[in-house]
């Protein structure tokens, strides 16, 4: 069993719905609704094991195919996706990544997005996305 197949119990609290992370010592929710947007924590390419995987380009198909799961829990798709924030170890790789990135979403509905290099992720990843989604109707 990976961690998608863990069902994820919302807690509503003070205007906002919480869907905590599947990883029961995880210490951040997966998801947080406020009103009409979804943010979902950031993320590195992990497998259904929670093994990151090798390579700059696997690593964003594999976090573009996490947060597909992830939205579609909750009702969502990608094409509800409003914004991205993108975090590159090595910034010469700014063209591969937009290559990868840009058919994941519909050519007339792209994300505003913030891009920035940094010096080091999480388990030596090369690349961690966060992503904010509407929901419609405001859920």
């Amino acid at each position: 069993m990976s961690l998608s197949d863990i069902p994820v119990k919302p807690v509503h609290a003070d205007g906002a719905t919480y869907y905590m992370h599947p990883h029961p010592r995880s210490p951040f929710s997966e998801a947080v609704q406020v009103g009409g947007v979804m943010y979902l924590s950031a993320m590195i390419g992990l497998d259904g094991q929670g093994r990151l995987v090798d390579g700059f380009e696997p690593q964003v198909r594999q976090i573009m195919s996490n947060s597909q799961a992830i939205l579609k829990r909750y009702g969502l798709g990608l094409e509800h996706v409003f914004k991205t924030t993108v975090m590159l170890k090595d910034m010469t790789h700014w063209s591969a990544f937009n290559r990868i990135y840009k058919p994941y979403f519909h050519p007339t509905r792209l994300p505003v997005r913030t891009a920035f290099g940094v010096s080091d992720l999480a388990y030596g990843a090369e690349v961690e996305l966060e992503f904010q989604a509407f929901v419609p109707h405001g859920g």
